[in-house]
């Protein structure tokens, strides 16, 4: 059976998964950080999950660094299964607007594909998650589409985790990081990990020019978590 004939048999059954994921997940409402990522790491239906990548000790860590903001405009560049889209959407208000940048494709019907309309609704209440995918992070359009999606609002929290390369996560943060408010974060994944020396590099030079802290793990795994605070 061809790839794309196995997807049009299996398609009823991954969008009927994705609308009780949907459903499910917003109406857990708001929860404490320890809550949320057990619930991100145990819950899975059918084609999907929600399980982030991060270490617990850095991940919780981070996240009450997050909500001790309460952010109501949110970007992530890097998105991967929507881990720590929901995350995010469980630390902040009700009202928040989330966007997810990714160079990742959506599938046949984009926004309405089975994996794009789970994530769409990992929020709860009123908060909002748009998609911004696919597109390339390191474009000047990008950034200029990013601004138009908040409205022109300055943004609370940023977080990067997306090319790994020295050149591709500088990129992120020369273009991104201007988007933030004073007072607001930008996070940074895998500072210490030794797979991604790009990431570890740029961070250690961060570090010698800007208000930093960082989580590290002392057991495994441990990649590293930093945080620049805009002045």
């Amino acid at each position: 059976m061809s790839s794309r004939l196995w997807h049009v048999f299996e398609y009823p059954r991954l969008y009927a998964g994705a609308v009780r994921a949907r459903s499910h997940l917003r109406g857990l409402g708001p929860l404490e950080p320890a809550a949320a990522l057990d619930v991100a790491r145990s819950y899975r239906w059918p084609g999907g999950n929600v399980a982030p990548t991060q270490a617990t000790d850095e991940i919780l860590w981070l996240l009450e660094q997050v909500r001790a903001l309460q952010p109501k405009r949110i970007l992530e560049i890097g998105t991967d299964e929507g881990g720590t889209l929901f995350l995010w959407s469980r630390i902040a208000p009700p009202d928040a607007h989330l966007v997810a940048l990714d160079i990742r494709p959506l599938g046949l019907l984009g926004q309405w594909s089975s994996w794009a309309f789970a994530r769409r609704g990992l929020g709860y209440g009123d908060q909002r998650i748009t998609l911004a995918m696919p597109l390339d992070s390191h474009s000047s359009a990008t950034v200029d589409r990013i601004r138009g999606l908040f409205d022109g609002e300055e943004v609370d929290f940023l977080f990067i985790d997306a090319d790994h390369s020295y050149e591709g996560v500088k990129r992120d943060f020369e273009l991104y990081a201007p988007l933030v408010r004073s007072g607001g974060l930008v996070a940074f994944h895998d500072i210490a990990s030794p797979p991604w020396p790009g990431v570890v590099q740029f961070w250690e030079e961060l570090r010698q020019t800007h208000d930093v802290e960082e989580r590290i793990a002392e057991t495994q795994p441990s990649y590293g978590i930093g945080v620049v605070r805009i002045s």
